[in-house]
């Protein structure tokens, strides 16, 4: 086991089919906001939830923006959490968006209990919180983690 001092090497096996996982436009006072990860049915991966999240920032310091429209390419809103495309990125490190403590550099349970805590608490709680209305065009399936956007 390592301590808490130690660095843990977690190896990043993702392969992302996009780097653009949503794409951002702004018309007219809207800020749309687009799943793009249609090939895997939108299934939200780090990748996606880091970049929808930074997406949304973008829209609320917009003064421009008065609403925010949150769709998704292809034939489903949302899969849900990615659990098994090539793109599963849960060993891939990111910036920490929204929690003052590290979820790098922490072993196993730690380090996924922390990471969790930001993406679907911290983000989705800020998501639900946003200043400006928003609202969700959802076509085709809609399940699990795809509820929580």
């Amino acid at each position: 086991m390592n301590s808490d001092s130690e660095f843990v090497q977690r190896a990043d096996t993702a392969v992302y089919e996009t780097e653009e996982p949503v794409l951002y436009g702004v018309a007219d006072g809207i800020a749309t906001l687009t799943l793009n990860r249609p090939t895997v049915n939108n299934a939200q991966n780090s990748q996606m939830t880091y970049a929808l999240d930074d997406a949304f920032r973008r829209a609320v310091n917009d003064d421009l923006v008065k609403v925010i429209v949150l769709r998704a390419n292809g034939k489903h809103f949302s899969a849900g959490h990615d659990i098994g495309t090539p793109g599963r990125d849960i060993n891939k490190s990111f910036e920490r968006a929204h929690l003052w403590w590290d979820h790098t550099n922490k072993p196993g349970g730690e380090y996924l209990y922390a990471r969790e805590q930001e993406v679907y608490l911290g983000m989705c709680r800020r998501w639900r919180e946003l200043p400006k209305p928003t609202i969700a065009m959802v076509q085709g399936a809609c399940i699990a983690g795809g509820l929580m956007l």
